[in-house]
């Protein structure tokens, strides 16, 4: 999927908000000079930071310029710590993996969460992502996304085999909120082998549903996390 110039601009400045190489308040280059920079149109540039401006990474102040803004809602995602660390309130580095391909289906009756007539309609995709650290699997998750304009969702090579990053890029669909519920269940026979435990050992639960930037559009997800080396939290991004 050929993605448009307008949006390259808005992720490399929005990785450069989030990173902290922009603080906030930070004035951004002026649009003469991101496009030279870039080698795009100033209408080009103006359409990137219109996108940045209403999704609360800047603001703009007439005469003045684009000016970093941070003060947007925050997502609470899983996180794990090494509890062995001497900092043990830093975050473990995770690698993820789509396993196989996601599919079409309908939805489960007695999903764990309650979804409009117009989802139960167009039927949900679902992706299996596997998140890892080196060598050690820590959560397996399942996502469930409405397949509702998302257009060759299921054919379409993942970003940075990421379902979110995904969404966020290539469909310009981003997490904005979260409810969730946390309990603590037996490990079945799938869970077990992507994991790497015991068919009944304990792993946490957890299960939400995402509120994101377009209007009505909810995602969801659950997620079996093995705790046994590193401990879990909520990072807030």
């Amino acid at each position: 999927m050929q993605i448009p110039q307008y949006r390259q601009l808005y992720e490399s400045l929005r990785h450069q908000i989030i990173s902290g190489i922009y603080q906030q308040d930070d004035l951004l280059p002026s649009e003469n000079q991101l496009a030279d920079l870039h080698q795009i149109t100033r209408m080009t540039v103006r359409q990137a930071l219109n996108e940045l401006v209403k999704d609360g990474y800047i603001r703009k102040q007439k005469g003045k310029g684009s000016f970093v803004n941070l003060r947007r809602k925050t997502v609470g995602l899983l996180a794990f710590r090494d509890p062995k660390q001497l900092n043990s309130n830093e975050e473990v580095a995770l690698q993820s993996k789509i396993i196989g391909r996601p599919s079409i289906q309908a939805w489960d009756p007695a999903f764990f969460f309650p979804i409009s007539e117009a989802e139960r309609q167009a039927g949900c995709i679902v992706a299996m992502n596997l998140h890892h650290s080196q060598a050690t699997p820590v959560m397996f998750e399942y996502y469930y996304l409405p397949n509702i304009n998302l257009p060759g969702f299921i054919m379409t090579p993942f970003v940075n085999d990421s379902i979110m990053e995904s969404l966020r890029v290539n469909y310009h669909v981003e997490a904005s909120g979260v409810e969730q519920e946390v309990s603590c269940v037996l490990a079945k026979a799938q869970e077990a082998q992507f994991l790497k435990v015991s068919v009944g050992s304990p792993l946490v639960y957890v299960w939400r549903r995402y509120t994101t930037n377009r209007m009505g559009y909810y995602f969801y997800s659950v997620s079996f996390c093995n705790t046994q080396q590193y401990s879990l939290s909520s990072l807030i991004v």
